[in-house]
C-alpha cells in the first residue's frame, strides 16, 4: 500500500536525497561471500529507522516481466489487476537494494535476523520505496530483509494474484 509521509519525513527524505548528489553516502558496502553470494554490510554504526537506499529499477507491470530471471523483484504498487500492478525490476538498472540478504521466514529465529523494512509512499507525483533500518544495526552487521513478508499463510492462488513481493505490512 503506498501511503503519503508527513512533512517531517518528506524532509528527511528530501535530506537525504540532498546528501546523495552531495557524495554522502549510508556507510555500507556490498561484499562476497562464496557460499552465500552478495550481500550488504554496515560498515558503521546505524540508528533504527535510518535511511539507507531507495528501491531502484525499472517499473513495469507484473504482466510484463515473466520474461526476467530476476530474483530481486519489488511490488511497487498492487491494484489486482497484473497489467495495471507494478514491479520495479532492478536487473538492468539498480542498486545496492538488490544485495540485501533475505531470510528464510518459515523459521522464527531467521524472522529475528530482520533488520530492514521498507515503506511505500508518493512523493511528487511518483510512487517510491525506501528502505530504512528495523532496529539498530552494528558496524560489520549483515543487512537482512523479509522479501516474502505479507504473503506467509496465503495459497499459491493467492499469492500469484498479488505478484512476487508483498510488504505492506511494514506500514
Amino acid at each position: 500500500s503506498v501511503t503519503s509521509l508527513s512533512k517531517k519525513n518528506v524532509q528527511l527524505f528530501q535530506e537525504y536525497k540532498a546528501n546523495l548528489k552531495k557524495g554522502v553516502f549510508p556507510p555500507l558496502e556490498v561484499v562476497y561471500d562464496e557460499s552465500i553470494g552478495f550481500m550488504v554490510k554496515a560498515l558503521a554504526k546505524m540508528k533504527r529507522h535510518t535511511i539507507i537506499t531507495e528501491y531502484i529499477g525499472e517499473v513495469t507491470t507484473v504482466d510484463q516481466t515473466g520474461n526476467t530471471s530476476s530474483d530481486s523483484l519489488m511490488n511497487l504498487l498492487q491494484t489486482g489487476d497484473d497489467s495495471t500492478s507494478l514491479i520495479i525490476d532492478p536487473s538492468r538498472k539498480g542498486n545496492m537494494a538488490r544485495f540485501f540478504s533475505g531470510i528464510n521466514n518459515r523459521n522464527c529465529m531467521s524472522k529475528r535476523k530482520a533488520n530492514v523494512r521498507t515503506r511505500r509512499f508518493s512523493l511528487d507525483g511518483k510512487c517510491r520505496v525506501v528502505l530504512f533500518t528495523a532496529k539498530n544495526v552494528d558496524a560489520g552487521e549483515i543487512l537482512h530483509y523479509d522479501y516474502n513478508a505479507g504473503i506467509e499463510g496465503k495459497d499459491v492462488e493467492s499469492m500469484v494474484r498479488m505478484g512476487f513481493y508483498d510488504t505492506s505490512n511494514f506500514l
